[in-house]
């Protein structure tokens, strides 16, 4: 049985040991995320009393029962004495229940936290609640943006750390979801089964390096993220900037697709082709793109050439092939440049990332008279964010 009642939500360190069990056949407790399990070595508690191999909660692991530092957290000094352990023994609980995943080697097992952060227990299930995630899990409904790394299998591998194929920084902590060919929307927006040719026509679509905004569709129970870009919204991402930020800085929100206006200076009174807004999306995995709005002038233009009963799927694809094309304006690489560096000082000083956030920085650098350049300086960040 477990001893739970004072370690609910208790701080804890990587390393220290949660649980441990007496079972001779396998755990009694499941592994949640934010664990691991390791067999306790044999020996490795001589010297202990009665309780066997039960160890006390805040422990490290690999160190003797008479030097591990006392519980971590706020439950006082009556949970510092605590001992969580499992007998096994529960005779309610259903076969199998008590295994532990990928343990299959028998004997007094102890599970070890690997990440900061406060237990979480739900019946046999403990699992560590980092306090920053640095790692995006996703949920059903969350708008990501992802990095095409891989194309195959009637699928597209999608990184969501947002980051070059060819940089092998945080790609591996960072999850990847798949994007299959039903999920996507194809040419003209032709409502279809998907065939063969389509499947060898995948690259036409998507190709590796390509970035695009998608929504997590499904989560399976392995983890795994299934996306679509079904939606009109969604879709390859050309002509802007990408910065990405860590997950916990982008909180949720009912619309992540913004447009900031009003940005200009008093030398931009007229610009070129009818730009002036700038468009952000807020990826709830930390990826954040930003571009200029598409002028309502080019849809109507394009709406003036083309059939009245054309599908608004061929209309906004037509969009997206002139946005990708059309040179962007110097005073509007300038705002989006402003727009960034606003991002990257809520970035420096750990300041949650939303669209009033934003938009706060932008128009105190306009206001200071802040130079895009100097937006970064240690003392620009701390004047423009404070």
């Amino acid at each position: 049985m477990f001893k739970m009642d004072l370690l609910s939500q208790q701080f804890v360190l990587p390393g220290q040991v949660l649980a441990t069990s007496h079972s001779e056949t396998e755990g009694g407790f499941l592994r949640g995320h934010g664990t691991y399990v390791e067999l306790v070595p044999e020996g490795g508690e001589e010297g202990d009393d009665d309780c066997g191999n039960d160890v006390m909660v805040g422990g490290m692991a690999g160190v003797s029962k008479k030097k591990r530092p006392t519980a971590w957290g706020s439950g006082g000094g009556s949970a510092q004495g605590e001992v969580m352990h499992t007998d096994g023994s529960d005779d309610k609980d259903k076969d199998g229940e008590d295994e532990v995943e990928g343990q299959t080697s028998k004997g007094p097992q102890r599970l070890i936290a690997s990440v900061a952060g406060t237990v979480e227990r739900v019946n046999k299930l403990i699992s560590v609640i980092p306090l920053s995630p640095s790692v995006y899990t996703g949920q059903v409904g969350d708008l990501v943006v992802g990095r095409i790394v891989g194309v195959g299998g009637s699928r597209w591998k999608v990184s969501l750390a947002c980051s070059p194929p060819s940089s092998s920084g945080s790609n591996g902590a960072m999850k990847e979801g798949q994007l299959p060919l039903s999920g996507v929307n194809l040419p003209g927006g032709v409502q279809r089964i998907r065939t063969s040719e389509d499947v060898l026509a995948m690259r036409t679509l998507f190709k590796e390096g390509d970035l695009l905004t998608c929504e997590i569709q499904q989560v399976q129970n392995d983890g795994t993220l299934i996306l679509h870009t079904r939606s009109l919204r969604y879709g390859k991402l050309e002509n802007g900037v990408l910065l990405t930020v860590p997950p916990s800085l982008v909180g949720r929100r009912k619309n992540h697709f913004v447009t900031l206006k009003g940005l200009k200076t008093s030398a931009d009174a007229v610009d070129e082709d009818g730009e002036g807004d700038v468009d952000v999306y807020l990826g709830l995995n930390g990826g954040i793109w930003i571009q200029r709005t598409v002028p309502s002038e080019w849809e109507e233009a394009i709406r003036s050439d083309q059939d009245e009963r054309a599908p608004l799927a061929e209309t906004l694809q037509k969009l997206r092939h002139r946005h990708a094309t059309t040179r962007v304006s110097r005073s509007m690489r300038e705002r989006i440049a402003r727009v960034r560096n606003a991002v990257e000082c809520l970035r420096l000083v750990h300041c949650q990332i939303s669209p009033d956030s934003i938009e706060a920085v932008a128009r105190a650098s306009l206001d200071a008279g802040v130079r895009v350049a100097d937006m970064l300086l240690p003392e620009n960040v701390v004047k423009l964010t404070e």
